[in-house]
Protein backbone atom coordinates (compact mmCIF):
# COMPACT_ATOMS: atom_id res chain seq x y z
CA UNK A 1 0.00 0.00 0.00
CA UNK A 2 1.32 3.30 -0.81
CA UNK A 3 1.13 6.28 1.47
CA UNK A 4 -0.81 9.40 0.77
CA UNK A 5 0.11 11.03 -1.78
CA UNK A 6 0.24 14.72 -0.33
CA UNK A 7 2.81 13.06 2.29
CA UNK A 8 5.06 11.40 -0.68
CA UNK A 9 5.38 14.87 -2.58
CA UNK A 10 6.05 16.35 0.69
CA UNK A 11 9.66 17.75 1.16
CA UNK A 12 10.96 15.35 3.87
CA UNK A 13 11.15 18.37 6.72
CA UNK A 14 7.43 18.73 6.01
CA UNK A 15 6.16 15.01 5.95
CA UNK A 16 5.76 15.46 9.60
CA UNK A 17 3.90 18.52 9.99
CA UNK A 18 1.62 17.04 6.80
CA UNK A 19 1.13 14.28 8.80
CA UNK A 20 0.55 15.66 11.90
CA UNK A 21 -2.35 17.65 10.00
CA UNK A 22 -3.69 15.78 8.24
CA UNK A 23 -3.56 11.79 9.13
CA UNK A 24 -2.78 11.86 13.01
CA UNK A 25 -6.20 10.28 13.67
CA UNK A 26 -6.01 6.81 13.22
CA UNK A 27 -8.17 5.86 10.18
CA UNK A 28 -8.75 1.63 9.62
CA UNK A 29 -8.29 2.44 5.65
CA UNK A 30 -4.66 2.48 6.30
CA UNK A 31 -3.69 -0.10 8.65
CA UNK A 32 -2.06 -1.86 5.91
CA UNK A 33 0.64 0.88 5.75
CA UNK A 34 1.75 -0.86 8.99
CA UNK A 35 2.22 -4.44 7.82
CA UNK A 36 5.35 -3.38 5.80
CA UNK A 37 6.53 0.59 5.83
CA UNK A 38 9.04 0.76 3.74
CA UNK A 39 12.08 3.14 5.20
CA UNK A 40 12.26 6.61 3.53
CA UNK A 41 16.38 6.73 3.38
CA UNK A 42 16.19 2.80 2.34
CA UNK A 43 13.31 2.06 0.40
CA UNK A 44 14.26 -1.82 0.39
CA UNK A 45 13.83 -2.08 4.02
CA UNK A 46 10.45 -2.51 5.72
CA UNK A 47 9.55 -2.76 9.18
CA UNK A 48 6.00 -4.33 10.91
CA UNK A 49 4.71 -1.61 13.30
CA UNK A 50 1.73 -1.16 15.99
CA UNK A 51 -0.90 1.21 14.69
CA UNK A 52 -1.41 3.77 17.70
CA UNK A 53 2.01 3.93 18.53
CA UNK A 54 3.17 7.13 18.19
CA UNK A 55 6.55 6.42 16.56
CA UNK A 56 5.11 3.53 14.68
CA UNK A 57 2.49 6.15 13.05
CA UNK A 58 5.08 8.30 12.00
CA UNK A 59 7.37 5.75 10.23
CA UNK A 60 4.13 4.18 8.95
CA UNK A 61 2.96 7.24 7.09
CA UNK A 62 6.53 9.50 6.52
CA UNK A 63 9.23 6.68 6.57
CA UNK A 64 11.46 8.58 9.06
CA UNK A 65 11.87 8.88 12.42
CA UNK A 66 13.94 11.73 13.90
CA UNK A 67 15.13 13.47 10.41
CA UNK A 68 17.83 15.24 12.04
CA UNK A 69 19.42 12.16 13.66
CA UNK A 70 18.69 10.31 10.39
CA UNK A 71 20.89 11.91 8.33
CA UNK A 72 23.62 11.60 10.86
CA UNK A 73 23.64 8.34 11.48
CA UNK A 74 23.49 8.01 7.46
CA UNK A 75 26.83 9.69 7.05
CA UNK A 76 28.58 7.67 10.30
CA UNK A 77 26.45 4.37 8.44
CA UNK A 78 27.68 4.68 4.73
CA UNK A 79 31.16 4.99 6.34
CA UNK A 80 31.16 1.76 8.03
CA UNK A 81 31.46 0.21 11.10
CA UNK A 82 29.28 -0.69 14.56
CA UNK A 83 26.60 0.98 15.98
CA UNK A 84 25.37 0.16 19.35
CA UNK A 85 21.64 1.36 19.53
CA UNK A 86 20.93 1.35 23.00
CA UNK A 87 16.63 1.40 22.96
CA UNK A 88 16.40 -0.08 19.62
CA UNK A 89 12.28 0.05 20.30
CA UNK A 90 11.36 -1.29 17.11
CA UNK A 91 14.49 -1.41 14.86
CA UNK A 92 14.08 2.16 12.79
CA UNK A 93 17.84 3.42 13.10
CA UNK A 94 19.08 -0.25 13.58
CA UNK A 95 17.90 -1.30 10.23
CA UNK A 96 18.66 2.06 8.69
CA UNK A 97 22.54 1.53 9.92
CA UNK A 98 22.37 -2.24 8.49
CA UNK A 99 21.42 -1.46 5.31
CA UNK A 100 23.83 1.65 4.75
CA UNK A 101 26.46 -1.62 4.01
CA UNK A 102 26.28 -5.10 4.12
CA UNK A 103 29.71 -5.24 6.04
CA UNK A 104 27.95 -2.66 9.31
CA UNK A 105 27.34 -4.67 12.75
CA UNK A 106 24.89 -3.44 15.02
CA UNK A 107 24.81 -4.67 19.37
CA UNK A 108 21.27 -3.32 19.92
CA UNK A 109 19.67 -3.34 23.51
CA UNK A 110 15.94 -3.48 24.13
CA UNK A 111 14.30 -3.72 27.44
CA UNK A 112 10.74 -3.54 26.88
CA UNK A 113 9.83 -7.30 26.71
CA UNK A 114 7.00 -5.59 24.49
CA UNK A 115 9.16 -4.75 21.86
CA UNK A 116 11.67 -7.75 21.43
CA UNK A 117 9.88 -10.23 19.47
CA UNK A 118 8.60 -7.45 16.94
CA UNK A 119 12.54 -6.15 16.76
CA UNK A 120 13.60 -9.43 16.04
CA UNK A 121 10.84 -9.99 13.43
CA UNK A 122 11.89 -6.70 12.24
CA UNK A 123 15.50 -7.64 11.91
CA UNK A 124 14.85 -11.18 10.18
CA UNK A 125 12.51 -9.90 7.46
CA UNK A 126 14.79 -7.72 6.28
CA UNK A 127 17.50 -10.63 6.34
CA UNK A 128 19.68 -8.67 8.65
CA UNK A 129 19.93 -12.00 11.27
CA UNK A 130 23.99 -12.07 10.36
CA UNK A 131 24.74 -8.19 10.80
CA UNK A 132 22.62 -7.62 14.21
CA UNK A 133 22.58 -8.99 17.44
CA UNK A 134 19.32 -8.51 19.58
CA UNK A 135 20.57 -7.90 23.34
CA UNK A 136 16.81 -7.99 25.42
CA UNK A 137 18.30 -6.24 28.07
CA UNK A 138 18.22 -2.66 29.52
CA UNK A 139 22.01 -1.07 28.99
CA UNK A 140 22.80 0.41 32.83
CA UNK A 141 24.96 1.22 35.43
CA UNK A 142 25.42 -1.56 37.20
CA UNK A 143 24.85 -5.87 35.78
CA UNK A 144 21.74 -6.72 36.89
CA UNK A 145 18.29 -6.69 37.69
CA UNK A 146 15.59 -3.48 37.53
CA UNK A 147 12.20 -2.53 37.54
CA UNK A 148 11.09 -1.54 34.24
CA UNK A 149 7.97 0.40 33.61
CA UNK A 150 6.24 -0.47 30.00
CA UNK A 151 3.81 2.54 29.68
CA UNK A 152 0.65 2.75 27.95
CA UNK A 153 -0.11 -0.53 26.44
CA UNK A 154 -1.03 1.32 23.10
CA UNK A 155 2.87 3.03 23.24
CA UNK A 156 5.76 1.08 22.73
CA UNK A 157 8.43 3.77 23.51
CA UNK A 158 7.52 5.15 26.85
CA UNK A 159 8.79 2.94 29.03
CA UNK A 160 11.66 3.32 31.03
CA UNK A 161 13.78 1.99 34.01
CA UNK A 162 11.85 2.56 36.99
CA UNK A 163 13.21 2.85 41.00
CA UNK A 164 10.11 0.96 42.65
CA UNK A 165 8.12 -1.27 41.28
CA UNK A 166 4.67 -0.12 40.22
CA UNK A 167 1.98 -0.40 38.19
CA UNK A 168 2.49 -1.26 34.69
CA UNK A 169 5.98 -2.79 36.45
CA UNK A 170 7.93 -5.94 35.60
CA UNK A 171 11.51 -6.98 36.17
CA UNK A 172 14.17 -6.91 33.46
CA UNK A 173 17.50 -7.74 33.26
CA UNK A 174 20.42 -4.88 33.44
CA UNK A 175 24.03 -4.80 31.15
CA UNK A 176 26.71 -2.78 31.16
CA UNK A 177 27.26 -1.87 27.76
CA UNK A 178 31.56 -2.60 28.32
CA UNK A 179 30.69 -5.88 29.83
CA UNK A 180 28.95 -7.16 27.02
CA UNK A 181 31.91 -5.34 24.35
CA UNK A 182 34.76 -6.78 25.23
CA UNK A 183 36.74 -6.03 21.82
CA UNK A 184 38.82 -2.96 21.49
CA UNK A 185 37.54 -2.10 17.85
CA UNK A 186 35.98 1.34 17.65
CA UNK A 187 32.08 2.04 17.65
CA UNK A 188 31.89 4.11 14.66
CA UNK A 189 28.18 5.29 16.32
CA UNK A 190 26.24 5.26 19.93
CA UNK A 191 22.82 5.97 20.08
CA UNK A 192 21.22 6.33 23.44
CA UNK A 193 17.48 6.77 23.99
CA UNK A 194 16.51 5.13 27.49
CA UNK A 195 13.88 7.90 28.60
CA UNK A 196 15.69 9.30 31.37
CA UNK A 197 18.33 6.72 32.19
CA UNK A 198 20.88 7.45 29.32
CA UNK A 199 23.49 8.33 32.05
CA UNK A 200 23.47 5.11 33.60
CA UNK A 201 23.67 3.36 29.93
CA UNK A 202 26.42 5.87 29.38
CA UNK A 203 27.78 5.14 32.65
CA UNK A 204 28.01 1.70 31.61
CA UNK A 205 30.07 2.56 28.66
CA UNK A 206 32.62 3.95 31.01
CA UNK A 207 35.98 1.38 29.88
CA UNK A 208 34.67 1.82 26.35
CA UNK A 209 33.92 6.02 26.37
CA UNK A 210 37.81 6.64 28.94
CA UNK A 211 39.34 4.91 25.86
CA UNK A 212 37.89 7.18 23.05
CA UNK A 213 36.45 3.97 21.43
CA UNK A 214 33.39 5.78 20.38
CA UNK A 215 33.67 7.85 17.57
CA UNK A 216 30.16 9.59 18.01
CA UNK A 217 27.47 9.74 20.75
CA UNK A 218 23.62 10.88 20.10
CA UNK A 219 21.80 10.96 23.53
CA UNK A 220 18.71 12.87 25.22
CA UNK A 221 18.00 14.62 28.07
CA UNK A 222 14.52 14.26 29.31
CA UNK A 223 13.66 16.40 32.20
CA UNK A 224 10.81 14.78 33.46
CA UNK A 225 12.12 11.08 32.97
CA UNK A 226 15.68 12.19 34.58
CA UNK A 227 13.60 13.63 38.01
CA UNK A 228 12.10 10.85 38.16
CA UNK A 229 14.90 8.52 38.38
CA UNK A 230 16.94 11.17 40.73
CA UNK A 231 18.94 12.09 37.78
CA UNK A 232 20.64 15.92 37.39
CA UNK A 233 19.67 16.68 33.98
CA UNK A 234 23.35 18.01 33.26
CA UNK A 235 24.59 14.98 34.13
CA UNK A 236 24.82 12.98 31.38
CA UNK A 237 26.32 15.87 29.58
CA UNK A 238 28.92 16.60 32.47
CA UNK A 239 29.77 13.01 32.37
CA UNK A 240 31.06 12.91 29.05
CA UNK A 241 33.33 16.32 28.99
CA UNK A 242 34.73 13.93 32.32
CA UNK A 243 35.76 11.41 30.39
CA UNK A 244 36.99 13.19 27.26
CA UNK A 245 33.56 13.99 24.81
CA UNK A 246 33.08 17.46 23.61
CA UNK A 247 29.14 18.28 23.79
CA UNK A 248 26.73 20.32 21.91
CA UNK A 249 22.98 20.63 22.50
CA UNK A 250 20.57 20.31 19.19
CA UNK A 251 18.46 22.70 21.03
CA UNK A 252 17.32 24.80 23.93
CA UNK A 253 19.02 22.91 27.40
CA UNK A 254 16.40 24.22 28.92
CA UNK A 255 13.50 22.41 27.38
CA UNK A 256 11.90 19.07 28.34
CA UNK A 257 13.17 16.97 25.99
CA UNK A 258 16.90 18.20 24.54
CA UNK A 259 18.87 16.02 21.70
CA UNK A 260 22.50 16.08 22.44
CA UNK A 261 25.39 15.04 20.41
CA UNK A 262 29.07 14.06 22.07
CA UNK A 263 32.43 13.05 20.47
CA UNK A 264 35.84 12.52 22.16
CA UNK A 265 37.61 16.18 21.95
Amino acid sequence: MKRPLLIRMAPDRLRLPVWSRLYSKLDPKWLPLYQSAALRFAPQVSMELVPGDLLSNIVAFTGIHELKLTRRLLTAGRQGGTLVDIGANLGYFTLLWASCNPQNKVLAFEASPRNIDLLRRNVARNGFDGQVQVIPCAAGLEAGKSQFYLGPAEQRGWGGLALDKGELCVEIDVVRVDEVITSTDPIAFMKVDTEGADLWALKGCDRLLKAGLVREIAFEVCRPRCEALGISPAAAPEYLRSVGYTTEAQGDPAQWLVEWIARPA
